[in-house]
């Protein structure tokens, strides 16, 4: 390669490395924030909830602040043990939350440059593929999914150990495997060995190949072992491990959506709630998992020059597409067969993220020998989206396809929403049709900085993906925030209403998600109230780690008329709540009203809401889950009476109806409470989980759901200290296991030869 072609290549790295700056730098700086989908909705929660507990030098079992105590720890969402929480320590928490999302976003690029320069692919090829990958419509997805883009951003890696083999290699490959396993999901992980094991195979053969993929993976697993036993250990009792979750065909892979692959939005922009936004629920039914699969029009056509050589790669990319379509057929077999982890058919389109820049690198190798071929093919294809483009404009096929497209959106759309999604096609089929032709210019003049450019430059229609707002927006406590105080138990029901309520219609002129996300934020939203003490005794299960009888209450809730649900937001413990209609019952207090965007929102409080623990005055026995939950439904106080689910007619123990209990002390796996009594049961707010431990002067106690999912703890006569606690044993344990193995690899990685 000249000197003059080296310092292109090296122009055109600089040129996207200084859009990586310039996009990232207010992140690190804590000026702006990530908002689309779970990063608000998920992780914001989560990780502020983690960073503070962190601080105080504990990485807790149970968030209480969420659901009553959902789980933390072992919640692959909540990144627990990832060593990337080591920011948090030092840096102000915006500022460490979203460099996570910048860093590895970086790191996806140069783990995907350095894999395919590890399978021999030329600087520039490789190049291509960094590109493809880190620009495309799974990495920039997996910029809302703290958990899933740490998979994104290792995995390549991972692959470049296999490809490398031998005792560095193995050792590379295993601590990447590790990192990624501990900050990631693991379903995604798990899909990723295809992957690997195929590059392993493609550089030493089926029999070397699964021995390299094998001892990654084990090494990988041995790192992210106390993640995986806090997750394994507690799984069982959660809505994902009770097959309660939501069909998988929800969230798999329709065949339409491969237009994606040349027009980016063909079915709307996701997170805009305008004309722009996503109309298709005849693709998908709901907002896909992954937003899209455009991975750039010029890498799309590379890769498929590449094809023919490369027909492994090829195989595997087809059966990513065709995974993600299959595994949505079979409903729900696919969470029963994972023990309730996997939903998401949509995930097998991993297996195309990593192949296709791949191809897309070998392709331009291929074409930069040969490129009159591809130079032609370019060239008509190019001719042909122009003319697509000059029939919708002067043919008036815009009208007639515009008139077809009415009839498809759904009623109640934004107006002018098939008139918009024309506008866009036209422009991404315009720039098609200058795309292509240029590519093969480039090509006959065998340019790969031209091919490069181009790519990056199609790749800019996914910046609807990039959606950010400024932290000052959510850094100081908004009214109704500081209304309620910190410490608060709030529901937010405004934006999106806990009891099955359309949301609200808002007119505003801002559609952009994080318009949205301020209306929430003043709705008392977790997203930030939790930075400022608001807790959520009735948080969404936003990632089906609640325990059943916690998700049956958010299923059946919707279903009770309104002087139940307030019964069973005293037993939960809610203070104060927002929503767009007032009930006008007794027992909830109007404390504020605000029109916001043509819509009424109220602040109510909740008279006489539950403790953080009690003692009944006696204890209401029925026959089944069904019957406590309306038992619960009509009790007049939240205290004075505990429903206990008894078959047989009878109490757990003789119940003292004058006995006392306070709290000592409380954290968030550990509580004290004394009591003074002759024997019974004291219920404490808190979710019930079969795996807490409670015990009195060394012997342990019995504990059992009271109010349906609350948590009872028959305690003896007389005056007593209880100790409730959630048990770390085999944690600490995996944890040393964990280090050492990862000591060994560095030390075998970074060993040298003699």
């Amino acid at each position: 390669m000249t000197r003059q072609r080296q310092r292109g290549l090296l122009a055109v790295a600089a040129l996207a490395l200084l859009v990586w700056v310039a996009l990232t730098v207010p992140l690190a700086s804590g000026q702006r924030t990530l908002v689309l989908r779970d990063v608000f909705t998920t992780h914001l929660p989560l990780k502020a909830f983690g960073a503070e507990q962190l601080r105080q030098g504990r990485i807790p079992a149970l968030n209480p602040d969420w659901g009553l105590g959902q789980l933390y720890r072992g919640n692959p969402n909540t990144v627990s043990f990832y060593p990337g929480n080591l920011l948090y320590l030092i840096l102000p928490f915006w500022s460490a939350f979203n460099l996570h999302y910048a860093l590895h976003w970086l790191l996806a690029a140069l783990a995907m440059y350095f894999l395919a320069r590890s399978l021999r692919q030329s600087k520039a090829a490789a190049l291509m593929a960094a590109f493809t990958y880190a620009g495309g419509g799974w990495v920039l997805t997996s910029l809302s999914f703290y958990n899933i883009l740490t998979v994104s951003a290792w995995w390549p890696l991972v692959m470049v150990g296999a490809v490398r083999g031998g005792r560095r290699g193995v050792a590379i490959g295993g601590v990447a495997c590790g990192m990624a396993l501990l900050g990631g999901e693991p379903v995604t992980a798990a899909l990723g060995l295809v992957p690997l094991a195929w590059v392993a195979m493609l550089r030493f053969g089926p029999r070397r190949g699964f021995a390299l993929t094998g001892a990654i993976g084990g090494i990988g697993l041995a790192i992210a072992l106390p993640q995986a036993v806090a997750t394994l250990k507690t799984l069982s009792f959660t809505v994902r491990g009770a097959g309660l979750l939501a069909p998988t065909g929800a969230f798999h892979f329709h065949p339409l959506r491969l237009l994606e692959l040349m027009v980016p939005f063909p079915f709307g922009q996701p997170g805009d709630f305008g004309p722009l936004g996503f109309w298709a629920p005849a693709a998908v039914p709901r907002l896909p998992y992954i937003l899209t699969l455009y991975c750039g029009a010029i890498g799309l056509a590379l890769a498929l020059a590449a094809t023919t050589r490369r027909r492994s790669a090829a195989l595997l990319a087809v059966a990513g597409l065709l995974g993600g379509w299959l595994g949505g057929m079979g409903g729900d077999l696919a969470a029963q067969l994972s023990g309730g982890l996997a939903r998401s058919p949509e995930k097998f389109l991993f297996w195309f993220a990593l192949t296709a820049p791949l191809l897309a690198g070998w392709g331009l190798e291929r074409v930069l020998g040969r490129p009159r071929r591809w130079a032609f093919s370019s060239f008509i294809a190019g001719a042909l989206a122009a003319l697509a483009v000059v029939a919708t404009l002067f043919l008036g096929l815009g009208a007639e396809v515009t008139a077809r497209l009415q009839r498809l959106i759904p009623q109640g759309r934004s107006a002018g929403t098939a008139e918009a999604q024309v506008v866009l096609w036209v422009l991404s089929l315009t720039l098609l049709a200058v795309l292509l032709p240029l590519a093969g210019w480039a090509a006959k003049r065998r340019s790969a900085v031209g091919l490069l450019l181009l790519q990056m430059t199609g790749l800019l229609q996914l910046y609807p993906l990039w959606q950010t707002d400024r932290v000052a927006a959510f850094s100081s406590p908004y009214p109704w925030t500081k209304r309620v105080g910190a410490g608060a138990r709030v529901l937010p029901g405004a934006v999106e209403s806990p009891f099955g309520a359309a949301p609200p219609h808002y007119r505003m002129a801002d559609t952009r998600y994080a318009a949205r996300s301020r209306i929430a934020a003043s709705d008392l939203d977790p997203a930030p109230g939790i930075l400022h003490g608001l807790s959520f005794p009735l948080a969404p299960d936003v990632d089906g780690m609640h325990t059943p009888p916690f998700g049956k209450i958010l299923y059946w809730l919707p279903q009770l008329s309104w002087p139940q649900r307030l019964a069973w937001l005293r037993v939960l413990g809610i203070e104060a709540m927002t929503l767009t209609e007032d009930p006008g019952l007794a027992g909830l207090t109007r404390i504020d009203q605000v029109d916001r965007f043509g819509v009424a929102t109220y602040l109510l409080s909740v008279d006489d809401p539950a403790p953080d623990l009690w003692w009944p005055r006696r204890l209401l026995p029925v026959a089944s889950e069904s019957a406590a939950f309306m038992a619960v439904a009509a009790l007049p106080g939240a205290v004075d009476t505990a429903v206990v689910v008894s078959p047989a007619g009878g109490l757990p123990a003789d119940h003292d109806s004058a006995g006392q209990a306070r709290l000592i002390c409380a954290t968030a796996d550990r509580l004290e409470i004394e009591t003074d009594s002759r024997g019974g049961v004291v219920v404490v707010r808190r979710a019930f989980r079969p795996e807490l431990i409670a015990q009195c002067d060394g012997e342990r106690l019995e504990t059992f759901a009271v109010d349906f999912a609350l948590l009872g703890v028959r305690v003896p006569p007389g005056r007593r200290r209880v100790v409730i606690r959630a048990p770390a044993a085999a944690e600490r344990i995996s944890g040393g296991i964990s280090l050492t193995v990862l000591a060994l690899a560095l030390t075998l990685g970074l060993r040298r030869r003699r």
